[in-house]
């Protein structure tokens, strides 16, 4: 008689076995995924600039003279360092290793789902969602914030209702969010309640067991903080202060992260949707669930704050991905089958999707309508997709990896760009570029940016205005700035950023920089800043009610109506004295009354008006000009107006303000 096996036993190995071949089949359909989406951003080749002139020996800088640091996430340069270190090359180096992330993310993610449907729901749902599969690749940090926020949670979400944290739970969970620090230290609020929670259980209870774990826990952001302010001379990324020194007012920052919200449920709903979800299902389960998707939320709420981004959706994505982890299990256990029939519904009627994309895939709306909120991949796709590799073409295959090329063969040596990644590692280490953008100046980053901004304003990009006398001490290797103040500035951050490591005169620029007199230098840079500003009136912050645009010569030109030839733009001003001035030409006879401007705080506070009459004789061809004071707590919305009358013929060239010293005294 042939020995019997117990049909429990046989239909678990089979569960087993249909579970193993599910998610073998996951990390399968992901890897084609990935594949077809996969490209490589230029913020990403501003790390691998500084990567490549550590590995070669110049440091861990951008511009191998000036000790910066022009990259936001230093655990995943160092990740990115030792493959490069390895295999000496970028494109393919950065693409493999964001798979090996991301794959590592999803086998920590199926493990913890356990069963066969769970993982294929909380798969299939990431899969689904455009950011979040977007950023799987880029060269960006993403993945590696992937896996340490699957490492967490999946923990997290597992410890028993109402347990309190020992020593060495307290230790394993700061290092994590020490480590996500490292990747980018803004991301640490993703952990922040759940460590907020675990920390007040044990400090309420006996404190002094919380001390060892957590400065254990804590100790590889310290010590990284500790050698970024002797190293560079200021603990955090350059890029943090580019963003904050901006001058920009809080107001306009809350508007343009309301317009990334809008912009992510527009082209992308499954991922901010499925934090709202969470959010609306959470409360009925644990704890954990809980303070996991109000960690999401508040990095959502954070990324508002900041003014969004202008890569669509790139902030949301490891919100999205706690999200996933706090109701793609309870979908699945309520019906697997439904969940997976939504998720494929909603792939097949949602226009972009990440399953849909094929070789012509190009960048899949005007982003200029929301400040430059762009869809990134979109962008670099064509040149950069690891797919399209073939004989004699070379990727990245892109502008500013020809124009980086053509500038590290020429004889200049210093170049001002807008963007630095690809431009800044093909010029190779032997030039100095100078980045408007200010990630990767110290002086720039400390001033605020350009008057002109609102003008040619897109999200993250806060360009700033060259320092009299700044080219040329760059090129020179000393101080020319004209500008005392500035110059003052440039001299200790020269010694910080350029001076020997050790000395005494070092040190003492370091604490003046980060906690003395120069702590807020771009406030004080702001109060004492003059506006000369000079305006195409074509521009598109100008409105426009009886004028027809002229693209070509930049004007607006009266259509014979009377009303508004010009108003706006809504402008942000500081206190002090102002003229506004209209710069155009006219056929109309001498003393003929062309209409009036005016000036406003906002759209219901009128605080001048003045007639303009025709004056044939004016050389300059201003055609009208208005003085007006903005008072000490300065305006949010400043507009200047042109009300022209019926039958008026007029172009309007310009527009222009000037504050303080800069105005004309004629």
């Amino acid at each position: 008689m042939l020995p019997t096996v117990d049909s429990t036993v046989s239909d678990r190995l089979s569960d087993s076995a249909v579970a193993r071949l599910v998610k073998a089949s996951l990390l399968v359909l992901f890897s084609y995924i990935l594949l077809a989406n996969a490209w490589m951003g230029d913020d990403a080749y501003i790390t691998y600039r500084v990567v490549w002139n550590w590995v070669h020996g110049y440091g861990l800088t951008f511009n191998p003279d000036e000790r910066v640091q022009a990259y936001t996430h230093p655990l995943w340069m160092l990740a990115t360092s030792a493959a490069h270190f390895i295999t000496r090359e970028f494109f393919f180096t950065g693409t493999a290793l964001s798979w090996a992330f991301d794959i590592a993310t999803l086998v920590v993610l199926m493990r913890w789902a356990r069963t066969g449907p769970k993982a294929a729901v909380l798969v299939v749902w990431l899969l689904t969602s455009k950011a979040f599969v977007d950023y799987t690749s880029s060269g960006l940090e993403n993945p590696l914030s992937y896996f340490l926020v699957a490492l967490f949670y999946t923990r997290y979400l597992d410890r028993p209702r109402g347990a309190v944290a020992d020593a060495r739970e307290l230790r394993a969970y700061t290092f994590m969010a020490s480590l996500v620090f490292l990747t980018r230290p803004d991301a640490v609020l993703l952990f922040a309640v759940p460590l907020g929670e675990m920390l007040w259980q044990v400090v309420r209870r006996r404190p002094q067991r919380a001390i060892v774990p957590v400065m254990t826990g804590v100790a590889p952001a310290v010590l990284w903080l500790a050698f970024a302010t002797f190293y560079y001379g200021f603990p955090l990324p350059n890029t943090y202060y580019a963003k904050v020194a901006n001058g920009i007012p809080k107001l306009m920052l809350y508007q343009q992260g309301i317009a990334y919200v809008l912009n992510s449920i527009s082209h992308d709903p499954i991922t901010l949707g499925t934090v709202g979800l969470a959010l609306l299902t959470v409360w009925r389960g644990d704890a954990a669930g809980k303070r996991a998707t109000l960690s999401a939320a508040l990095y959502v709420a954070y990324t508002v704050s900041v003014g969004g981004d202008f890569m669509s959706g790139r902030f949301f994505t490891t919100p999205f991905l706690i999200a996933v982890m706090a109701v793609a299990p309870s979908a699945a256990a309520l019906s697997a089958p439904a969940a997976l029939a939504a998720l494929v519904a909603y792939n097949l009627f949602m226009p972009i999707v990440p399953i849909k994309t094929t070789s012509r895939y190009e960048s899949a709306w005007p982003w200029r309508i929301q400040n430059g909120i762009k869809d990134e991949r979109g962008s670099y796709f064509q040149g950069t997709n690891v797919l399209f590799f073939s004989p004699f073409r070379a990727l990245p295959d892109f502008t500013w990896v020809r124009e980086g090329t053509s500038f590290r063969n020429g004889t200049e040596k210093v170049s001002v760009q807008g963007s630095i990644g690809f431009y800044g590692l093909y010029a190779g280490p032997e030039k100095f570029l100078v980045d408007r953008n200010a990630l990767s100046d110290p002086l720039l980053a400390h001033i605020p940016a350009s008057p002109r901004l609102p003008f040619e304003f897109y999200a993250g990009h806060y360009f700033r205005d060259l320092p009299e006398g700044y080219l040329e001490s760059v090129t020179e290797n000393r101080n020319l700035l004209t500008d005392p103040q500035l110059h003052e500035y440039y001299d200790a951050v020269r010694n910080v950023t350029r001076g020997p490591l050790v000395s005494a005169s070092r040190f003492r620029d370091i604490v003046a920089l980060n906690l003395g007199r120069y702590r807020n230098f771009h406030e004080q840079v702001l109060k004492r800043r003059a506006v000369d500003l000079s305006i195409r009136a074509d521009n598109e912050r100008f409105s426009t009610d009886v004028g027809d645009r002229d693209i070509a010569t930049g004007s607006l030109r009266a259509t014979g109506r009377a009303g508004y030839l010009q108003f706006g733009p809504g402008i942000p001003a500081q206190p002090g004295r102002y003229r506004a001035r209209w710069v155009g030409s006219t056929d109309s006879l001498p003393g003929l009354s062309l209409g009036y401007v005016e000036v406003w705080f906002g759209t219901e506070r009128r605080v001048a008006r003045a007639e303009v009459v025709a004056d044939a004789g004016r050389p300059d061809h201003v055609l009208a000009a208005l003085d007006f004071i903005v008072p000490k707590e300065g305006v949010d919305s400043l507009e200047y107006r042109f009300f022209v009358n019926g039958g008026v013929r007029m172009a309007l060239e310009r527009v222009e303000l000037y504050s303080g010293p800069k105005i004309p005294q004629k």
